[in-house]
């Protein structure tokens, strides 16, 4: 609990599904123990509370049903789910950030919208304003070893394993050139739901992209050519571009490869051509 930083996106397990994902507003302050009657019993009477604001899945959703990606990005040590597939009795687990992410995806919300939940928080406002990224690290080990806090701190770094394949292949945004990843989304061409486990983390699969291009390209208001030029949707407003200051006639680097397969998908799937 008092690793928890304002901004650290928490899951909540009840009943066998992932219902809420949760936002630190504050971070931990000792607190009694609530009222949980003959089950606390064992507890301490004594520990921590954190100010959170949560969120309700739209898709809530039993994480045992999804163990093939589970295995591929379980933390190294004290994961949530055994070996038998089955969810630990514990309180607090990190995660890394590729499953965090994908948590978020199969439960219907974004990191964005879960966020946004701090803004009810006037008290919150400078600390949010500060923040670049918000990594997701579901934290549910109240007593964390040295290994455990590598963990976490590898967690809080980037937006997970698909971000880091992506960046090699491309490395800045398209049409605005910034290449600080701390500012830039890792957006698929071929989109989550549609993707296999192995298309989800496929670097391949991405572009690194700055917030308000990302938002045109997910919604396929925009798309690529294989040469690297832009094709703007005719359902695109032709003021937005303007006022966002983004040259659509520019033209980056060819795709190749793999990548041209997911491009296709996003030309012929996403983009909406009118």
């Amino acid at each position: 609990m008092t690793q928890l930083q304002v901004g650290d996106i928490v899951f909540s397990y009840f009943k066998g599904n992932l219902g809420c994902a949760g936002v630190v507003a504050e971070v931990a302050t000792s607190s009694r123990k609530p009222d949980f009657g003959f089950s606390g019993n064992a507890w301490d009477g004594d520990g921590w509370s954190v100010d959170m604001r949560y969120v309700e899945f739209p898709n809530p959703f039993k994480p045992t049903d999804d163990l093939d990606f589970y295995k591929q990005a379980k933390p190294e040590k004290y994961g949530p789910i055994d070996v038998k597939g089955r969810v630990v009795t514990q309180y607090l687990f990190p995660l890394t950030d590729a499953l965090g992410y994908h948590y978020l995806q199969l439960g219907g919300l974004t990191e964005a919208v879960v966020v946004d939940e701090l803004r009810l928080n006037p008290s919150t406002e400078d600390v949010l304003a500060d923040l670049l990224d918000f990594p997701v690290n579901q934290l549910v080990h109240h007593d964390l070893t040295h290994t455990e806090r590598k963990v976490l701190a590898r967690a809080r770094v980037g937006q997970g394993l698909f971000k880091v394949e992506v960046q090699k292949l491309e490395p800045i945004c398209r049409l605005t050139g910034v290449s600080d990843p701390k500012h830039l989304i890792a957006s698929h061409m071929k989109p989550w739901k549609a993707s296999s486990n192995q298309e989800r983390l496929d670097g391949e699969n991405g572009l690194l992209l700055s917030p308000h291009v990302d938002h045109l390209f997910d919604r396929g208001l925009i798309t690529f050519r294989s040469d690297g030029s832009v094709v703007p949707s005719a359902l695109l407003d032709p003021s937005i571009p303007q006022k966002w200051k983004l040259d659509l006639r520019i033209q980056g680097k060819s795709f190749k490869g793999k990548q041209l397969d997911y491009l296709t998908f996003h030309q012929d799937i996403i983009f909406k051509s009118a």
